[in-house]
C-alpha cells in the first residue's frame, strides 16, 4: 500500500520552531534536522505499522539523532503527524 503524509498546523509550527533553534546555534544544524525528520517520512512511508503505540490511537518514530518523536495516526492510506515533540522537553 501506498501512504501519503500529512502534517497537522502543529507539527509544522513545531517543526519551524525546531529548524530555527538548531539554526541558531550552527548554521546548517537545521538542515541536517530536517533531512532526519524526511528519513522518518520515509521510513513511515515503508512500514507506518512497525512503531510503537503510545496510546490506542497514535504511535511514534524517534529521530536518529536528534531528541525528537513524530507522533502519528493513521487512516486508511493517509499518516497524519500531529506533533513533533523534544523528548526532554515535552515528556510523554
Amino acid at each position: 500500500m501506498a501512504y501519503n503524509i500529512s502534517l497537522q498546523i502543529e507539527a509544522i509550527l513545531e517543526i519551524r520552531e525546531a529548524f530555527e533553534w538548531y539554526e541558531e546555534q550552527k548554521d546548517g544544524l537545521g538542515y541536517e534536522l530536517l533531512d532526519e525528520i524526511e528519513t522518518c517520512y520515509q521510513n513511515l512511508t515503508d512500514n507506518p505499522l512497525r512503531y510503537s503505540f503510545i496510546n490506542p490511537n497514535y504511535r511514534r518514530i524517534k529521530t536518529s539523532r536528534f531528541p525528537y518523536i513524530l507522533i502519528y495516526e493513521i487512516e486508511g492510506d493517509d499518516i497524519i503527524i500531529n506533533s513533533v515533540r523534544h523528548i526532554k522537553r515535552k515528556p510523554l
